[in-house]
């Protein structure tokens, strides 16, 4: 499941519900029938939404100019998991993601249906129904929010595997919100995604990094410099760094030792190279012989010695006897 949050600093509620309630994309079954999941709520209209958002944006205890004011938050689904989803696992997944997310909270969610993506609308108030609290989220307030709605579809439906996402982990080609609702309405890849898939073809065929960098120039895609190094591309006239493409410097390192690691089997393959290491292996041989003389050597020494204490033993032996029978004859 993907979990999208939009920040509004404008008290948009009527817009906002409006689209959400009466917008074509809005998903009914077969029946007509649909669901409009409204938590600290009361009635069923956009009007009485709209007033009881406002009286309790009254509540806030700290007022700034650049407040937020409502998040437009969005739960999503793969295209692939659409024989999967229904009207009432959506639902219990909207409750669920209210209770997980804050539920002091004040939210309306509707689902929609719009090119081949299942998705729900959420209009959360911007703070905490009559406390007045801020209901932002931390950075990773909201990466634990992620986690914790996924595990709670892996576990209630499990037949979703589609709409399982790795939150957490980095993702080179992750769009903005605005491009992510771009690609949703005209189903076309953003350029982020057209210059990542670029980049990753570019890399791939790369044997270094300046001939990474000369493909680049060849496929069309200027590259800017800082502090006299190539740290970027450009694409309709925006900076991206390489660094926040997911070519971080070990991953351009590494075309670099690419080249050196090349350049050591060139040297291997060399007629002079194989001669000095022919050398080599047969000192290294004629060390193993010499080695193999002294150990022989020293054990033919051991089995010598252990001989002559066999001798001397058997003479001691030997002028024993003689003394007893010496002794017996007087």
């Amino acid at each position: 499941m993907i979990v999208k949050i939009k920040s509004h600093k404008r008290a948009a509620f009527q817009k906002i519900l409006e689209y959400m309630v009466h917008n074509k994309d809005r998903l009914v079954d077969q029946n007509k029938r649909s669901f409009a999941v409204t938590h600290n709520l009361k009635g069923n209209t956009i009007a009485q939404w709209v007033k009881q958002y406002k009286e309790n944006e009254t509540h806030r205890l700290r007022n700034r100019i650049d407040s937020v004011k409502l998040t437009h938050e969005i739960l999503s689904w793969h295209k692939d998991d659409a024989k999967n989803i229904s009207l009432e696992k959506m639902e219990a997944m909207a409750r669920e993601y209210i209770q997980k997310r804050n539920p002091r909270g004040i939210y309306v969610a509707i689902p929609h249906f719009d090119k081949s993506h299942y998705h729900v609308h959420i209009c959360a108030s911007g703070v905490e129904y009559k406390t007045g609290k801020s209901l932002r989220l931390s950075k990773i307030d909201l990466q634990k929010l992620k986690v914790d709605i996924q595990n709670y579809q892996k576990e209630k439906f499990p037949e979703l595997s589609k709409s399982v996402v790795e939150h957490g982990k980095k993702d080179e080609n992750r769009l903005t919100e605005k491009e992510y609702q771009l690609k949703l309405r005209t189903g076309r890849e953003t350029e982020k995604e057209k210059l990542t898939a670029a980049l990753k073809t570019c890399y791939k065929k790369s044997n270094s990094r300046e001939t990474f960098f000369q493909l680049l120039k060849e496929c069309g895609i200027k590259t800017y410099e800082r502090g006299g190094k190539i740290t970027g591309v450009v694409s309709d006239d925006k900076k991206f760094r390489f660094n926040r493409l997911g070519y971080t410097e070990d991953r351009l390192l590494y075309l670099d030792r690419s080249i050196i690691r090349e350049s050591e089997l060139k040297e291997m393959r060399r007629p002079e190279f194989k001669e000095t290491r022919g050398r080599e292996l047969t000192e290294s041989r004629d060390n193993d012989d010499d080695k193999k003389i002294i150990d022989q050597d020293e054990k033919k020494n051991d089995e010598n010695e252990s001989s002559r204490q066999d001798e001397l033993n058997e003479i001691r032996n030997g002028g024993e006897e003689k003394s007893e029978v010496q002794e017996l004859e007087k």
